[in-house]
This record gives structure tokens, sequence and C-alpha cells, in this order.
């Protein structure tokens, strides 16, 4: 039977062709087109710039206790905790300023060393967030596909701080909001055999998005940090998140020698 002037060779060729092409994504996306949705799914990048310093109110839950904690933030990477551990009066607080981090060790300020801060800085005191501005920050992201994630599927990017913290970001793909976080991350403990930093494997659910100002922030984090051959889990609540409220850069400073926080 003659097929249309084709003959086994191209029909072969034809079949493998199709087949390839029926074997890559049907609707792949690049890493500007996901974030781009990603910023749009959080409000938009002017609502989002819009706001110059948070407050956010919260409970740390840990399976025998739980922390009240106060978080400050304020653009463009000034942050600082306050944890008040279940039983103390006295807020605990520690902070990254414009010029370095700190925090509090036996009521004294212990300044903590330049790998730290940098890490601190590009993670913790980001104000938007690692996928916003991603490029102008200096990082790299990259795709590495949709995944199943729980029930549901994400797409992964691979993101590479410009002081070469790496964390992988899961964006749930239909909402493309933030879904997960896991990477490694640097402690001041000193491996005593390396002299290096130890590290905690760290992983971040973020759930029960709601708007504040036409923003979307997960008011529900689950955080699970392995190492050291102990597994760590904490459920965080957010009570309240207060938006534009006046921040001066001295609350991020650390205190002087001998006086009050």
């Amino acid at each position: 039977m003659r097929v249309s002037g084709f003959g086994a060779g191209a029909l072969f060729a034809l079949a493998a062709s199709f087949s390839m092409l029926l074997s890559l994504p049907v609707s792949a996306q690049s890493v500007d087109e996901i974030v781009t949705k990603h910023i749009q799914a959080r409000g938009g990048a002017d609502q989002l710039k819009a706001i110059q310093t948070l407050k956010i109110t919260r409970t740390v839950a840990t399976p025998f206790s739980s922390v009240a904690m106060v978080i400050y933030r304020k653009r463009p990477n000034l942050i600082r905790w306050e944890q008040t551990p279940k039983g103390q009066p006295a807020a605990i607080p520690r902070a990254i300023n414009a010029t370095g981090a700190w925090d509090m060790a036996q009521g004294k300020v212990v300044m903590r060393p330049e790998t730290l801060v940098v890490e601190g800085r590009e993670i913790d005191g980001d104000f938007d967030g690692l996928l916003v501005d991603w490029k102008e920050k200096g990082h790299t992201v990259t795709s590495e596909g949709r995944q199943k994630l729980g029930t549901g599927e994400a797409y992964k990017l691979k993101v590479v701080t410009r002081g070469g913290t790496s964390r992988d970001v899961y964006l749930d793909a239909t909402t493309f909001l933030e879904a997960q976080v896991v990477g490694k991350v640097r402690l001041p403990a000193m491996d005593p055999k390396t002299k290096e930093h130890r590290f905690n494997e760290t992983v971040l659910i973020f759930s029960d998005w709601r708007d504040v100002n036409g923003v979307k922030f997960p008011f529900s984090v689950d955080e699970e940090r392995t190492g050291g051959g102990i597994t760590q889990s904490f459920a965080v609540y957010t009570e309240k998140i207060e938006v534009n409220m006046p921040l001066a850069d001295a609350l991020f400073a650390a205190p002087a020698a001998g006086g009050g926080v």
C-alpha cells in the first residue's frame, strides 16, 4: 500500500519527531512569565512598593511551648525580631541593619560575622521576597519545571542570591503564590572539625494567604528544621500585620554597651 509518497524511513522520522513534541511540556513558561504572574498574584508591583514598613505580630508554636514574636521591617532590608518565650516578661531582640547583624546572648549584644550578615540581609531582610526585582538584586533564577507538591502542582524555581545563598522556591501552579521554600540556613555555631558554620536544612510551607493593604501575605507558616541529628518543627500563626507605621532606623540599631533595648 502506498502512503502519499512517504517512504518507511520518512514515516519513522516523522513519528519520532511527533513523539518528541508530545514529550515536551505543553505550557512551558519562562522564569520571567512565572515571576510576573507571582507578582500579580501578590497584588502587583505598585501595591507591593506602596508598603514601606511592616509590623507583624505572631505566635510561634513548638511541641513544647510557644513564643510571642513581633517583627519590624523597613525598606530596603532592615528587620528586627522581638521574641518573648512563654513565662518571660521581657522580649529578646535581634536585628539586621545597614551595617551589620546583632542579637542578644545573656543580656549582651553579640555582633554576627559578615557571612551571616550577607545571608541574613538577602534572605530575611528582603522586603518583597526573593523573586521580586531579582535581576536588579543580582540573583540568578532558573526554572526546574512543574512538579507535584502535596496534592497539587508547583513551579520550582532555583534562586541563587548575589551572595551565593541557594533557595528552592515552589509557586503553586494555580495561584502562583509561594507554597514552599527549601534551603540551607547558616547558623552562628561553628563545626569544631571543619571550622565552618553549621547549617540547618529548612522547609517553609506557606498557607492562609490574606489581603493586607492590597497585598497578599501568608498568615500561616509551618517550618521544619533538620540538622545535627534532630528535627525541629514550628507552626507560625500571624495575628496581625500592620503597614506603613513610622519606624525610625534607630529601632534596628544595636543598643549601646550596657544600655537598654
